[in-house]
């Protein structure tokens, strides 16, 4: 029942009223970041990420995806800081986080969720929801209960003044008693979702050689949920592109970088999906290593 009750599936509409702009950014995030030429100052709506976090991944040898915890709270603090700057005085900045095991003997979970809550409110920021992504297609674990689970913390620049589209991410009725309690426009999607993960086969059959990629249809709530059309959407570890390609089909303008300049292609391609035109979208690729 749980799952009936979670699990959405989208179909996006496209019209290509106006031409929206897509830029891609290779190179170092912070570095980027602070930039106030290549990004500028209060430009960004909402910025939708999950950074490494030392989950082992391969990213192509372009990042060493092990957990130094006062580094990595370190890199955190910086993306906190700088991000702040770029997002509008009503924006908001949703981060994908995991709690994960220890990398010795003990392999003790540490709740990175919380660490990153207290980074993020020593920087000004405010915690509007902590949103909780379920998912089935995971590994067991043996020692202890198989982690089914991650968050998203949703923190806004002004507690008193954000986007917040509930009637655009309204969830169908289960029971025609619900439509005459709450009424006719749909439920309020509550904080736990449904998504499962994209699995190796999908990558596989997309030619998508990335190891982490959301699913579109939990990117779509969070960006209808937060911007309107046309506003700025950022992913600053963007990797295999996936906030570009749905800001882009919502008719949103979106920035990307990504530090392994190898996933350039595989980011300009999955724009492309969907038999959109192409030309109804700007694309700008920059180097920012050669600046």
């Amino acid at each position: 029942m749980t799952d009936k009750l979670l699990k959405q599936t989208s179909i996006i509409k496209v019209s290509d009223e106006k031409k929206t702009h897509h830029k891609l950014i290779i190179g170092d995030a912070i570095e980027a970041l602070k930039d106030q030429n290549l990004i500028k100052s209060k430009s960004i709506q909402t910025i939708i990420t999950s950074p490494p976090y030392g989950l082992y991944k391969d990213y192509g040898g372009y990042y060493e995806d092990k957990l130094d915890l006062d580094k990595w709270q370190e890199f955190i603090n910086k993306t906190a800081k700088y991000s702040k700057r770029i997002l509008k005085d009503n924006g908001s900045f949703l981060i994908n986080i995991s709690p994960i095991p220890k990398n010795n003997k003990t392999k003790e979970i540490i709740p990175l969720d919380s660490i990153v809550y207290f980074i993020f409110k020593e920087n000004g920021y405010f915690l509007r929801n902590k949103i909780i992504w379920h998912f089935n297609n995971m590994q067991n674990c043996v020692k202890r209960l198989s982690g089914r689970w991650e968050a998203i913390l949703w923190f806004v620049k002004d507690i008193n003044n954000y986007i917040f589209n509930l009637d655009d991410i309204r969830i169908p009725f289960i029971t025609k008693k619900d439509k005459r309690l709450i009424g006719k426009e749909g439920r309020n999607p509550t904080d736990h979702w449904f998504f499962n993960r994209v699995n190796n086969m999908t990558k596989k059959k997309n030619n998508i050689n990335h190891p982490c990629v959301y699913p579109d249809p939990m990117i779509e709530r969070l960006i209808k949920m937060t911007t309107n059309e046309y506003d700025i959407v950022l992913d600053p570890f963007v990797g295999s592109g996936t906030t570009m390609r749905v800001s882009r089909i919502l008719k949103r303008h979106s920035i990307g970088i990504e530090l392994n300049p190898n996933y350039r292609d595989l980011i300009k391609r999955r724009l492309e999906l969907d038999n959109l035109q192409y030309n109804a979208s700007n694309f700008e690729l920059i180097n920012f290593n050669d600046i």
